[in-house]
């Protein structure tokens, strides 16, 4: 039956070249061979937009800090393991100097913040 419905929604192209498969499972480890790896130049994409993001000044705390959580929302998605407490160190990093106090007082007091807390912390 999930043979039958995986050909049917199909284009006439795959379909064709799928008919001749007998389970299910065979088709959809081809498909996965055939287009599996399209997400990876996108989470590379992701990656290099998370490591070259900066704070700009003028740019709120709460929108900074929201885009690099989206960032890696989206890496997460994608694939990507980064655990929480380097996700906070992520976010840390791309502050702008002004808040070089905040980082240092975070480091000094060993602070343990999840990524909500260090946003209504920040």
């Amino acid at each position: 039956m999930a043979r039958c419905y995986i050909l049917a929604s199909m284009k006439n192209v795959l379909q064709h070249q799928y008919q001749s498969m007998t389970t299910a499972y065979n088709m959809l480890e081809s498909l996965k061979e055939m287009f599996g790896e399209q997400n990876r130049p996108i989470k590379q994409m992701s990656m290099k937009a998370l490591l070259t993001t900066k704070m700009v000044e003028v740019t709120s705390i709460r929108e900074h800090v929201l885009k690099i959580m989206s960032l890696l929302n989206e890496l997460e998605i994608l694939g990507a393991v980064i655990d929480k407490e380097s996700q906070v160190e992520m976010v840390l990093q791309t502050l702008s100097d002004s808040f070089q106090q905040f980082c240092l007082n975070y480091n000094m007091n060993k602070m343990d913040l999840s990524l909500m807390k260090l946003l209504n912390e920040l």
